[in-house]
């Protein structure tokens, strides 16, 4: 089942392209197809609120801090990107860092995958293709992914 769902770039902290140089070597350990994604993340503002309950990939908890002993657990799901919208697709992972503030907010998404030129790009679409069902509530539309 293929749902896709549009999304709108929005500007990050920053913070994603060195978190990540931290945490890929050791996320490649056990998931090395993120191997060649760039170390920075995509933030999407997505249309529809996205809950993932069943990810295609979760670590073990990872300290990925030099010299801070706390970890973290990440989790994946395989998508493909088109960014712009109607671009060929990428392949494209949904980054799900544990502690990020983003998980309380369930319509923004970071978004992982190798170098592209989004100079100018405003509306990117995901395409999750694997089990999801949407709940159509008039105040609360809800994509889920199992």
């Amino acid at each position: 089942m293929l749902i896709a769902i549009t999304g709108q770039i929005r500007n990050g902290i920053g913070a994603a392209a060195q978190t990540l140089s931290h945490q890929l070597p050791y996320i490649v350990n056990e998931f090395p197809e993120v191997a060649a994604c760039r170390c920075g993340s995509i933030n999407l503002k997505l249309e529809v609120p996205l809950m993932v309950l069943i990810p295609d990939h979760r670590t073990k908890p990872i300290a990925w801090l030099p010299g801070n002993p706390k970890t973290e657990v990440f989790d994946f799901v395989r998508i493909e990107l088109e960014a712009p919208c109607d671009a060929p697709a990428v392949p494209a992972w949904l980054y799900i860092p544990h502690r990020s503030p983003h998980r309380r907010e369930l319509r923004v998404h970071e978004v992982i995958t190798r170098q592209l030129n989004l100079a100018g790009v405003k509306l990117c679409r995901i395409k999750i293709n694997r089990p999801t069902f949407q709940l159509s509530l008039p105040q609360f539309p809800l994509v889920i992914v199992v």
